[in-house]
């Protein structure tokens, strides 16, 4: 009894104190009986008595204890399936997150505005005020810069900053404006203008004059931006 009940206490439960009493008492009453003599028949008598009420104790004792430990089984079947169920839902919830994430990233990438058609050809002013086109860069008076803006059903609508650069073949920005931030790198501009973007493919023309004894035979490139990202290129060559 003695053996059952220190495995009993073991299991620290609720009833670890009352256990730890009876088995003191037990112990108790095991030493007492060493030193009985077996003609003392009325100590005999009242040990039995003792015994008899401890046995019962220890039904009762070790039924709850039972009790107790297969509650706590169940108690702890249902917990390792509550934990189970917390963790899939963890999971499915970084899933989903890391779907939003990829979708977020999606949306951004697919609402950057594009640019199509680009095209840009040399101006020449004749004596009445006319512009004609000319391939050679002493006649050079002007850049005029076509192109559309695409069409783009998620991008937000509103007003766009449209920036153009000419570079020429030395990579100076010819006839410089302004200043742009790109990629934390200050660029100057040639043009600007702002567009008032809805969804719909938009064309744009820029016409930006020069100083033709500035423009100097070679490749001229032309870059456009769109608020502070790039968004398309063409180039020209003059004789």
């Amino acid at each position: 009894m003695i053996i059952k009940y220190e495995e009993a206490i073991g299991q620290n439960t609720s009833m670890s104190n009352e256990l730890s009493l009876e088995r003191d008492r037990i112990i108790g009453l095991r030493d007492s009986i060493k030193g009985l003599k077996a003609t003392n028949y009325s100590l005999i008598r009242r040990y039995r008595g003792q015994i008899a009420k401890l046995e019962e104790t220890n039904r009762r004792l070790f039924f709850m204890t039972d009790s107790l430990t297969g509650a706590n089984q169940l108690l702890t079947m249902d917990l390792d399936s509550a934990n189970i169920k917390i963790l899939s839902h963890l999971a499915q919830n970084d899933t989903l997150s890391l779907q939003n994430l990829s979708l977020t990233e999606k949306v951004a990438i697919g609402s950057i505005l594009k640019v199509s058609s680009a095209k840009v050809l040399a101006m020449r002013e004749r004596t009445n005020g006319k512009l004609v086109e000319t391939s050679r860069s002493r006649n050079t008076d002007a850049f005029r810069i076509n192109f559309t803006i695409a069409k783009n059903d998620i991008s937000q609508q509103g007003e766009r900053q449209v920036y153009i650069q000419i570079v020429n073949s030395k990579g100076i920005t010819v006839a410089s404006k302004g200043e742009l931030t790109f990629n934390d790198t200050q660029i100057n501009y040639s043009d600007q203008t702002i567009v008032n973007y809805l969804n719909e493919s938009v064309d744009i023309i820029s016409l930006v004059e020069v100083n033709r004894d500035t423009i100097e035979r070679g490749i001229y490139t032309v870059n456009i931006y769109i608020e502070d990202k790039f968004v398309g290129a063409t180039n020209i060559t003059l004789k």
